[in-house]
């Protein structure tokens, strides 16, 4: 399993590499196309946002809205731009700026595409989750049930593409105290996920995370533990041991050990998670993990 794991690890830093080169080859290739230039610096922007490289992808995000600026591009395509740079700003806690940027995207939207166009629902859920980091709870409730009742227009409830509405909306809700509420939209989800990307994959491990950290905070230790378990091992089957994306889950299972009195396992998992954070070099990510960690050293 441990050699699967670092296989795996490898091909994904190899597909990084590749998709950057290649990238690097069609801009140059391209130089003296405004478009192509516009498109590969948006395709090298998404690429570090995947492996979550935003410090590298800000520049680029940056060059890229600038360039769709200067060469008069079609109001859609600044729009996109504008959202991929709203991401960015996002990860690296630049609340103030994600949310300037993602409401200039959803006016241009709300002009040039119908009302109730899946576009602005994306538009707005994305908005709602800036929201919810500015701890603006009422102000993401908003927004999130503004994106659901469009989306409600064209699909049905249980349609796989509902689910990560859903997740998004449960994360508010657990952020505002309504556990219950938050339960039963996270469990409704996992059907859909379950159902859509099968048990093993790597949304439904993370959707496996949030619940057991609620499942958590609801004292559900037993059933906690189960979900958290499941979640690490697909995440380190698929990133490696040591990845940085799955300190958040290591923290959960870190406040369980907490919980029942076992110090040192928790200790220990809050180290790792700290230094496989730190080691990215992220220094807001590394803050803000810092801030949960002080919280479950406290717990007794």
């Amino acid at each position: 399993m441990a050699y699967k794991s670092k296989k795996t690890s490898k091909l994904l830093h190899k597909a990084v590499f590749i998709t950057l080169i290649l990238c690097l080859a069609i801009n140059i290739a391209n130089a003296n196309s405004n478009s192509q230039s516009t498109k590969t610096l948006r395709a090298m922007t998404r690429v570090y946002m995947a492996y979550g490289e935003y410090a590298k992808a800000e520049p680029l995000a940056k060059e890229m809205l600038n360039l769709a600026k200067k060469t008069a591009r079609p109001e859609s395509e600044i729009a996109v731009c504008l959202l991929d740079i709203a991401a960015v700003y996002t990860h690296l806690g630049k609340l103030d700026e994600a949310e300037a940027m993602c409401k200039s995207a959803l006016e241009i939207q709300k002009n040039v595409l119908y009302d109730d166009h899946p576009y602005i629902a994306y538009s707005l859920r994305n908005l709602s989750m800036i929201y919810k980091h500015q701890q603006k709870y009422s102000e993401a409730k908003s927004a999130m049930k503004q994106a659901m009742e469009i989306m409600l227009k064209t699909h049905k409830p249980d349609d796989s593409v509902m689910a990560p509405f859903m997740v998004d909306e449960a994360k508010i809700l657990v952020e505002n105290g309504e556990l219950e509420q938050a339960e039963k939209l996270y469990l409704t989800a996992l059907k859909l996920i379950n159902t859509s990307y099968g048990p093993d994959h790597l949304y439904t491990a993370n959707v496996l995370g949030y619940i057991s950290k609620l499942y958590t905070l609801q004292k559900k230790y037993e059933q906690a533990e189960n979900l958290i378990n499941t979640a690490v091992t697909i995440q380190e089957r698929v990133y490696g041991p040591n990845h940085h994306r799955i300190a958040a889950n290591w923290l959960t299972k870190a406040m369980l050990y907490q919980i029942r009195g076992d110090y040192a396992h928790a200790e220990e998992l809050i180290e790792k998670a700290l230094f496989a954070v730190n080691k990215k070099g992220n220094p807001i990510a590394f803050q803000k993990l810092g801030q949960s960690v002080q919280q479950i050293r406290v717990i007794k």
